[in-house]
């Protein structure tokens, strides 16, 4: 009986407590201290890519208007990574190219090929370029890479295909990657 006697009181002095606590309203902490703070702004970084100094929302063309058989033209296209991040902010991206192809076949006299070069630069006829898609660099916060293509009509091109403007449309993806990638 005892024992039963001190069980009801220390549950008793529990369900006192546990009430107790319940409406005491505050911090349970040993020290309390407050600071006042002035407000802050806080922005998040735009995703904002450039491609020859405009916003990427805009896909991008290759126009070659007025080319003449066995000629070539030189089409630059200028990726910037124009990210708004604090410049010691690892934030590399990388640009990648698919579908550079003419919308008009001309019956396979017309080639395209490319080269990539760094920062903000002309494309000239002595750069290494080559057929396909190049591997683009890597772009830090700021930085510029400019895809030089060359468009060539063989000198065999039908007479129908001569003086035609040429559209050929780029699909131009940005991804973000990982600090250290190269």
């Amino acid at each position: 009986m005892k024992s039963l006697r001190a069980l009801k009181a220390a549950g008793l002095i529990l369900a006192a407590v546990v009430l107790g606590l319940m409406t005491v309203q505050g911090s349970y902490a040993l020290w309390n201290a407050a600071a006042q703070t002035t407000p802050a702004t806080v922005q998040a970084a735009d995703f904002n890519i450039l491609v020859n100094d405009v916003n990427m929302a805009v896909t991008p063309s290759l126009n070659v208007n007025h080319l003449t058989r066995g000629t070539s033209a030189y089409v630059p296209l200028m990726v910037t990574n124009a990210v708004n991040v604090t410049p010691d902010s690892p934030l590399l991206l990388q640009a990648s190219l698919t579908g550079v192809v003419p919308t008009n076949t001309f019956e396979g006299h017309l080639t395209v090929t490319s080269a990539v070069v760094q920062g903000r630069a002309a494309c000239t006829p002595d750069l290494p370029y080559a057929p396909g898609i190049p591997k683009l660099p890597v772009l830090g916060i700021k930085a510029s890479q400019t895809i030089c293509f060359k468009v060539t009509l063989s000198s065999n091109t039908p007479a129908k295909f001569v003086g035609q403007a040429i559209n050929i449309p780029v699909n131009l993806s940005v991804a973000q990657v990982a600090p250290g990638t190269k």
